[in-house]
């Protein structure tokens, strides 16, 4: 039996985790064995209850944003150490599969020192240093793939660096996991007022939920909803959007079951206000599988997706107010057909057993089978 080892940063149910538990999901289906070395977090009992065995590691914590010196040193030494830890699992297996670029150096160790296949996901809109680390790893012939989440992603690579344009370089387009497969769809508007308006997803400021505050108080007739907690990013900013958050403004903390959630708020609208360039958002797409309308800004991969599903997208926090005011009077711009043929899109273009297909087709690839 083929023996996948992966590799992740975090223990969390973030974007990558999600991605990680299909690929794992995957793996398992298509008769691999699947090992995967993450630090500990809620992620574990989900790797464990698909039947993968999953070896708790202590998490390489890092500065936020740009790295300095320092955070050179602790990502090397970090890398070095669980190498040396585990290395008689890595002498074993078919391939490694990196999830998480803070265990990128444990994959290279792996193919230098122990002639191993690896393979390395990307989940973000990574700058300057990632990249060289990227191109350092298609320098190794034992790379079978640079794995990418969204075409975005591929032309910011090609502007920044012609090499990116190696064929291992391959898009798989994040898709939706089984829960969002076969809900049916719910009219959340015909007879009922626009009320509830939502974020999903880690609460940090890159993600743009301070948004919310000026929204509310202009609006004080709507219910604005924060579904999700601070996760591994800024504590310091979750509290603060809670303290100057009118009383219209509630915060769910983290939503283990989010389909039943945005039924029980019963939740319309979904905003997606990020304010750097997403490589390739999975949010937008599950909320429009849940019938929600999705509203996203205008930036990175979320254009191409709302491009393609028809979402609508806004500029600036100032041109966001004058389409949720447009909403409130204007009642095609929520019309449940627009909202019905996002989902339909939706799932034709992202659903789960495309993803499956999609996945299941490049591990078996990179595995050499």
């Amino acid at each position: 039996m083929k023996h996948i080892v992966f590799l992740e940063q975090y223990g969390s149910l973030g974007g990558g985790q999600q991605v990680l538990l299909e690929l794992v999901r995957a793996a398992l289906r298509t008769g691999f064995r699947a090992t995967v070395l993450i630090p500990k977090g809620p992620c574990v009992d989900r790797l464990r209850a698909l039947g993968a065995q999953a070896i708790v590691v202590p998490e390489c914590r890092l500065s936020q944003g740009e790295k300095n010196i320092a955070d050179i040193f602790r990502f090397a030494w970090y890398g070095c150490r669980t190498f040396l830890s585990h290395i008689s699992l890595l002498r074993h297996a078919d391939l490694i599969y990196v999830n998480g670029n803070r265990l990128s150096p444990v994959a290279m160790l792996a193919q230098l020192l122990l002639g191993r296949k690896a393979a390395y996901h990307i989940h973000l809109n990574h700058g300057g240093l990632e990249r060289k680390l990227f191109l350092l790893a298609l320098r190794l012939k034992s790379t079978r793939a640079l794995v990418l989440p969204s075409e975005f992603i591929r032309r910011e690579l090609l502007a920044a660096d012609v090499r990116f344009a190696d064929p291992r370089v391959q898009v798989v387009p994040n898709g939706l996991d089984a829960r969002f497969s076969d809900i049916p769809f719910q009219d959340r508007f015909t007879g009922k007022p626009l009320q509830h308006i939502g974020i999903v997803g880690r609460v940090s400021p890159e993600k743009g939920q301070d948004v919310l505050i000026p929204l509310a108080k202009h609006f004080p007739q709507l219910q604005f909803h924060v579904l999700g907690d601070a996760a591994f990013s800024s504590e310091d900013y979750y509290e603060r959007l809670k303290r100057e958050a009118p009383e219209n403004v509630h915060f769910h903390g983290w939503v283990d079951d989010l389909p039943a959630k945005v039924n029980e708020i019963g939740l319309q609208v979904c905003l997606v206000p990020s304010r750097v360039k997403e490589a390739a958002p999975l949010v937008p797409l599950q909320m429009a599988a849940l019938s929600c309308l999705v509203i996203v800004r205008k930036l990175g991969a979320l254009e191409d997706v709302a491009k393609s599903l028809g979402f609508i997208y806004f500029d600036t926090d100032e041109s966001l107010m004058l389409v949720i005011d447009s909403m409130i009077h204007n009642r095609k711009l929520r019309d449940v057909d627009c909202v019905r043929g996002c989902f339909n899109g939706c799932l034709l273009q992202y659903g789960n057993r495309l993803f499956d297909d999609r996945i299941s087709l490049l591990l078996r690839k990179c595995i050499g089978v």
